[in-house]
């Protein structure tokens, strides 16, 4: 593990450079919704992740957003090349480079970098979290009235529709909502005590595989509640992270009543 982090600590500074210098020149949309979208810049960034990590550790393989190929290995590094690629498109920032290293199904370490604010999170399982190299303090856990909720409308009118939720609830009893675009940030920011909850209707593994190890890390908590197990795949799925298990329990209260 240490020769993983340590060649990451050494190269990822250098792909930040690459990818600030580099302009988007081609925009495509994918799985034919105008909301899903893929530049010529994520399938650089995930071309060079792959070959310099196969170079240095051929014996590992690769789960990623940007492939056809999801296949589960034993060893193996699942990556977003960007996560918020439309807020990179629009507004240069709030974007980041997810990259995570898992054994036998379990996250080992997960890094997930904010190019825009060059903030550098990296979580180790068992260890602590780092932004920055300094280590991030165990989360203090919060009570709805003290959450900032990261949420967007698309699953909150999901989850409405599909899971009866009724968010009315949950915004009478949250000090402040936020949008910010990305997964992997938000979970980060849990992890920093800028946001408290993040919901998400439409998460892939890739989308959270770095950032739960980082929030998991200061005693963060990430659920799955619809799924019988945590799924390694590339099915969407329902995540609600949060401070902690008795904050998890009075959302998923205020929210779906009966199904807590």
């Amino acid at each position: 593990m240490k020769n993983k982090i340590a060649f990451l600590n050494r190269y990822l500074p250098e792909l930040r450079q690459k990818i600030l210098a580099t302009t988007i020149r081609e925009v495509n949309v994918k799985e034919e919704t105008f909301d899903n979208i893929v530049t010529d810049l994520d399938l650089k960034i995930q071309s060079e992740l792959i070959q310099a990590l196969s170079l240095e550790f051929p014996d590992t393989a690769f789960l990623s957003e940007e492939s056809d190929d999801y296949t589960i290995s034993e060893k193996m590094w699942v990556i977003d090349p960007v996560d918020g690629t439309k807020n990179l498109f629009r507004r240069n920032e709030d974007y980041a480079v997810s990259i995570a290293y898992y054994e036998h199904n379990e996250g080992v370490f997960g890094y997930v970098y904010d190019i825009a604010k060059n903030q550098l999170f990296l979580g180790i399982k068992g260890e602590g979290a780092w932004l920055n190299g300094e280590l991030i303090p165990v989360i203090v856990e919060k009570t709805l009235n003290q959450s900032v909720l990261d949420m967007n409308l698309k699953t909150l009118y999901s989850l409405s529709d599909k899971q009866g939720a009724d968010f009315r609830r949950l915004n009478e009893q949250t000090f402040a909502h936020r949008s910010i675009g990305s997964a992997a940030l938000s979970l980060c920011r849990i992890a920093i005590g800028l946001h408290d909850i993040y919901i998400s209707s439409h998460l892939k593994f890739w989308d959270y595989a770095a950032a739960i190890v980082i929030l998991e890390a200061v005693n963060g908590t990430c659920h799955l509640p619809f799924e019988p197990e945590n799924p390694r795949d590339a099915r969407s799925v329902v995540l609600i992270a949060c401070t902690g298990e008795n904050h998890y329990r009075q959302i998923m209260e205020t929210v779906f009543g009966s199904k807590a």
